[in-house]
């Protein structure tokens, strides 16, 4: 074999094989003494990463999932409720008050009435500002409407114009049908003032298809008074 003048001969007799185990504990041993010689400032400390087995995985995640379902949870909102009977509720704490307004609740006046008042012998009467819902049911033969007005003498034929915003029902001059007409009106009770719950239907509040609606800055809870149909 020809080489250099200055080339070592490399003869291949003299090629140790090491076994793979050797290799590997030498490999092993240098990493510990380099591990020996690190430097001990907070800069240059090795971070290891610690081995979690897949069950203590596993417990970690199950355990945690309590914690977050709770996290998640809804809070539970307490109403507080106080029936005054069988067409008016309130909440004192939201200020808001639910007003049941069934037409023909009997045979007064023919079924012209509200919750069994006719011609001005019920009184609603809810605080300034408060939230109002009134869900309005026709149970009579004929078509009837609701609406807000305000408390005057005559009372009109026909009456169309709500003296509170949003406080009246669809169908005012046809009326909503009969049985089966439902609608609901949500308003705020302001200003404070005497009201009317009438009927829109021409000639129907004449009639004295009508019942008060008060809003007092002096009342603290709703009231309900004057003629009422039993349940």
């Amino acid at each position: 074999m020809r080489t250099h003048a200055n080339e070592p001969v490399l003869d291949s007799r003299c090629i140790v094989k090491v076994p793979l185990t050797v290799v590997a504990v030498v490999a092993v041993t240098f990493a510990a003494g380099k591990a020996r010689d690190w430097p001990a400032s907070a800069s240059s400390t090795p971070v290891f990463a610690s081995v979690v087995s897949p069950a203590s995985a596993r417990t970690t995640r199950q355990s945690s999932r309590p914690a977050l379902a709770a996290a998640r949870a809804p809070a539970v909102i307490e109403l507080d409720t106080t029936k005054i009977n069988q067409y008016l509720s309130y909440d004192a704490r939201a200020k808001t008050v639910v007003i049941t307004l069934i037409v023909a609740a009997n045979s007064t006046l023919g079924g012209f009435n509200f919750n069994g008042g006719s011609s001005g012998d019920q009184t609603i009467t809810v605080p300034l500002g408060w939230t109002v819902s009134i869900d309005f049911h026709n149970h009579d033969a004929i078509p009837h409407s609701a609406l807000v007005i305000k408390n005057q003498t005559p009372i009109p034929t026909m009456p169309d114009q709500p003296a509170i915003s949003r406080a009246y029902t669809s169908h005012l001059s046809d009326g909503l049908p009969p049985q089966t007409g439902n609608d609901t009106m949500h308003f705020t009770a302001a200003p404070a003032g005497d009201y009317l719950i009438a009927c829109g239907v021409p000639g129907h509040a004449a009639t004295g298809m009508y019942i008060h609606f008060v809003v007092s800055p002096r009342s603290a809870a709703p009231t309900n008074t004057g003629t009422i149909a039993a349940p």
